[in-house]
């Protein structure tokens, strides 16, 4: 939750998810370096490794997108639908919320067919994005940022700027 103060916002969840992020870049800064020193990363299990943290930080910023709507009054389905956006038909935090129910849940769904809707959804948009199956979660993060010099602090600028859309979408049915 935030608060706002004439134009300034008060976002104490925010500067909580900065340090988050930022301790989890420096691992996967580490997993990085240690995969380009490697012969066979997959075999040392450094890409299933990044894959855990950078999945670690999209589930953090995806309780961040949840506490964010606390007192709005916005419903989770309209605040995916506003902000940045990450294609024509896809918004900043569809993505990072789909990449993080991915990274919580896809576990559930190897070898079985699609059973629920947020299964169906969740791998849609991430292998939209990914691109690939293949480290999925890593593929998102690059694509997110555009370059392969990836970190999850670089999406808090997105976030501030969902923030404000929400903040703004508020204020049109206060």
């Amino acid at each position: 939750m935030y608060l706002k103060i004439s134009d300034e916002y008060a976002d104490g969840e925010l500067r909580l998810l900065t340090e988050l992020l930022n301790t989890i870049d420096e691992k996967v800064f580490e997993i990085s370096r240690l995969i380009a020193a490697s012969v066979d990363p997959d075999s040392d299990g450094l890409t299933d490794r990044g894959e855990y943290f950078i999945g670690a930080g999209f589930s953090a910023i995806q309780q961040y997108l949840t506490e964010t709507l606390t007192l709005t009054g916005i419903k989770k389905y309209r605040a995916f639908e506003i902000g940045p956006r990450q294609s024509d038909r896809l918004t900043f935090v569809a993505v990072v919320n789909a990449a993080a129910n991915w990274w919580k849940y896809s576990a559930e769904w190897v070898g079985q067919p699609t059973q629920n809707e947020l299964a169906e959804k969740t791998q849609e948009i991430v292998l939209e994005v990914a691109g690939t199956e293949e480290y999925p979660l890593s593929n998102v993060l690059a694509k997110l940022q555009n370059t392969s010099e990836i970190t999850l602090s670089a999406l808090l600028p997105n976030l501030v700027l969902w923030r404000s859309a929400v903040d703004a979408e508020k204020e049109k049915h206060a």
